[in-house]
């Protein structure tokens, strides 16, 4: 059964925005309440366009065929799905005739954003929703199992591309966090970075990982992060588990755009997607066993149990 959302509503009048953050007398600093400013709860049997936009393609009409990583995916709506109180991002070993470049691109699977986007037929969509500076996003996950899928919980600055209404920066310099990536084939290890720095090659990145216990595709997890202009703590079942010092990361790059990315009131897009293959995952692809009939169905999907942002 799906866990019951409990709402809170917390109201602190403390001295920082970050006092919220209360160290035990041993262990991580935990992070809690807020007030919730945006969620889904994946209750429906279908995906909420009020909240999200489903990608299509291959990442061809933003000119990064292979989504600039040599994925071999091309998403598509039939790879979302959402039942029994959970969000589904399907990997399918697919090759049909929406795909014109299946020889390149054998797999399909599923992409959600909140984002403005364009669908490889370059139709356009709008901006739904953009977490700012001072906000904590949190979701509760299950990884896909297994080498070759790349499951991924993730922001990038809405000024991105020029899809959102803002003068168009590009990646680096818009600033990315992920969150959440797994390495499929190594679902124990937890691993979050942030992308900052001038335009590609110059880029630059800060990261970390964690080693679970248990494996991420066999336990539920909450994974966010919380930030403001000075500090971005990244968070584990609400306990924080690694954290960026903003403030001395620009003071040691200063040609570098910190500051300008994780303060940017222009807020940044949310993205859940599951991908195949890839550079992060070194270009390894699954073995079709994942994909048969008496395989386990969760083991090629990315699940979401809710996704919530408290400001």
């Amino acid at each position: 059964m799906k866990i019951g959302f409990i709402k809170l509503g917390v109201i602190i009048t403390l001295f920082s925005l970050f006092s919220c953050v209360s160290p035990p007398k041993s262990g991580p600093a935990l992070i809690s309440g807020g007030t919730l400013v945006w969620s889904d709860e994946f209750d429906g049997d279908s995906l909420d366009l009020s909240k999200w936009n489903i990608e299509t393609g291959t990442g061809a009409q933003y000119g990064l065929e292979g989504w600039g990583n040599e994925e071999k995916e091309f998403y598509k709506p039939e790879n979302v799905i959402v039942k029994n109180g959970y969000l589904y991002l399907e990997a399918r070993k697919d090759n049909d005739a929406a795909n014109s470049s299946r020889g390149k691109f054998p797999y399909t699977s599923g992409k959600i954003s909140t984002g403005g986007i364009m669908n490889h037929d370059g139709t356009l969509k709008p901006v739904k929703f953009l977490v700012q500076p001072g906000m904590r996003i949190e979701a509760r996950v299950k990884s896909a199992k297994g080498v070759g899928l790349w499951p991924a919980f993730w922001m990038i600055g809405a000024t991105s591309n020029n899809l959102n209404g803002y003068k168009a920066l590009s990646w680096p310099r818009c600033g990315e966090v992920d969150i959440l990536e797994i390495r499929g084939g190594a679902e124990k290890r937890l691993n979050s970075t942030i992308h900052y720095g001038p335009y590609w090659p110059e880029n630059r990145y800060e990261g970390d990982y964690k080693e679970l216990d248990v494996s991420m595709a066999d336990e539920w997890h909450v994974i966010g992060v919380t930030w403001d202009a000075n500090v971005m703590h990244f968070l584990l079942d609400g306990n924080v588990w690694y954290t960026v010092d903003l403030k001395q990361l620009h003071a040691d790059n200063p040609k570098s755009y910190v500051r300008e990315a994780y303060s940017a009131k222009s807020g940044f897009v949310i993205n859940v997607n599951l991908a195949v293959g890839g550079q992060y995952i070194a270009n390894r692809i699954p073995d079709d066993s994942i994909f048969g009939r008496n395989a386990p169905y969760e083991d090629r999907c990315f699940m979401i149990d809710w996704v919530r942002v408290y400001r």
